[in-house]
């Protein structure tokens, strides 16, 4: 899918604005053919700096096998509708494009599980706006470019 197919639409998703605040969030993951992988709930707060253009963005996931993994995210847009990330477990950096009410967020991250492991998995998020309060996201993740879960999440700014 591309991104200039949602020019037009609104309301926009900035995650300039989007993610500034408190939120709360719930996911389900799935593989491929439908399974229930895991299920979270999620807590995030996210904070502008304005002279840079920059949101430093906080989320938790709290697993439905009790582990947890907090991601904090420098998120810098770099020219209209353009935008990089940063994260402590990132292997270079996220990229994300925008326009109207979606945005479109790619990056690897070495992930934490729940048994203690960790694995390298490419994500590939499309957030869509629904109001100025919540988005609902839907991802892939996978290894070596090739998907084995998707995950769908909804935000809530509270």
């Amino acid at each position: 899918m591309a991104i200039d197919a949602f020019a037009g639409t609104a309301p926009l998703f900035l995650p300039e604005r989007f993610f500034v605040g408190r939120l709360e969030g719930w996911a389900v993951m799935e593989s491929l053919v439908g399974g229930l992988l895991k299920r979270a709930a999620i807590t995030a707060h996210g904070e502008l700096d304005s002279d840079t253009d920059t949101v430093v963005f906080t989320e938790t996931y709290t697993f439905d096998d009790g582990h947890s993994d907090t991601l904090r995210w420098t998120i810098h847009k770099t020219a209209e509708g353009q935008y990089t990330g940063h994260e402590n477990r990132l292997e270079g950096e996220a990229v994300g494009e925008q326009v109207g009410c979606a945005f479109h967020w790619k990056y690897t991250r070495d992930t934490p599980q729940g048994d203690g492991k960790s694995f390298k998995l490419n994500f590939d998020d499309w957030f869509y706006a629904i109001d100025d309060r919540a988005c609902i996201v839907r991802g892939s993740a996978g290894r070596a470019g090739i998907p084995f879960a998707t995950a769908h999440v909804t935000y809530k700014r509270i």
